[in-house]
C-alpha cells in the first residue's frame, strides 16, 4: 500500500528516534495504522493529515510573494475535529478498551497552522467564549468575568474516551521532527508519558485554570499532575 505523506514522516520520525513502530494489516474492515511496543506495553495508532484547500493554497502563494497572505482557517480546530471523528472508530474497535490510544495529526500546509496546540484543544474541549456581567442600568458598564471552553467540543465523559491523546506531528525543517503529545483527560485509558518521553516526545494536559480557558501545561520529565 502506499503511504500517505503523513505516515511517511511519522515512519520517519519513529526510526530517527527509535520508536519501536510495527506497521498494522490493512483488513476487509478499516483498521488504525500502527501500534507502538514498549516494554510489554502497546500504544494503538492513527495517523491523519489535513492538506491546504483553495483559499490556503493561494494564501500560501501571496505569502511568498508580498509577505503576507488572506487565508482565515475557518473556525479554529475543524480539521482535528473532522479527524477525531474518523479515527475514533478504528482506535476504539482496536484497543478494545484495553490499550491506550494515539491520533497523530500532520497539516501539509502551515499558512493557518491546523495542527498547532490551540486548534487541537479547542477541538477536545470546546471553543473559548468569554463570560460577561450586566449590570442593571445606570450602575455599571458590562465587563468581563472569566473565559472557558464551551461549544463544538468532541471530547466530553461520554464521547471519544477511546482516544487517550492527540499527538501533532511538526516539522521545523527536513528530517527535523517533532512530536507533542495533547493527553485527553477522558480517556479511558490514559497515555502514560513515561512511554514515549524517552524518546524525546513531549507531553501537555489541560491545565486547571479557575475561571478561565485552560491551556496546556508541559508534563515534567517522571511526573504526571
Amino acid at each position: 500500500m502506499t503511504r500517505t505523506i503523513s505516515e511517511r514522516e511519522f515512519e520517519s520520525f519513529c526510526q530517527l528516534r527509535g520508536v519501536p513502530l510495527t506497521r498494522i494489516p490493512e483488513a476487509d474492515t478499516r483498521t488504525p495504522d500502527y501500534e507502538i511496543a514498549i516494554d510489554q506495553e502497546r500504544i494503538v495508532v492513527e495517523v491523519k493529515e489535513t492538506s491546504p484547500n483553495q483559499e490556503e493554497r493561494e494564501s500560501q502563494r501571496l505569502l511568498e510573494e508580498r509577505g503576507y497572505g488572506i487565508a482565515t482557517g475557518g473556525t479554529p480546530g475543524d480539521r482535528v475535529r473532522k479527524m477525531i471523528s474518523s479515527a475514533s472508530p478504528q482506535l476504539k474497535a482496536r484497543s478494545r478498551g484495553a490499550l491506550p490510544t494515539m491520533l497523530v495529526v500532520f497539516d501539509q500546509g502551515r499558512v493557518c497552522g491546523h495542527v498547532e496546540g490551540y486548534h487541537i484543544r479547542v477541538a477536545m474541549y470546546g471553543l473559548e467564549q468569554i463570560h460577561i456581567a450586566v449590570p442593571p442600568a445606570g450602575s455599571g458598564r458590562p465587563h468581563a468575568t472569566g473565559a472557558s471552553h464551551g461549544p463544538k467540543r468532541k471530547m466530553t465523559e461520554m464521547d471519544n474516551t477511546s482516544i487517550s491523546a492527540i499527538a501533532a506531528l511538526v516539522m521545523s525543517g527536513p528530517g527535523q521532527h517533532q512530536l507533542l503529545v495533547y493527553r485527553n483527560r477522558f480517556a479511558r485509558v490514559p497515555l502514560s508519558p513515561m512511554l514515549l518521553q524517552p524518546f524525546g516526545v513531549r507531553h501537555y494536559d489541560l491545565g486547571t485554570g479557575e475561571g478561565l480557558a485552560s491551556d496546556w501545561v508541559e508534563i515534567t520529565s517522571g511526573h504526571e499532575p
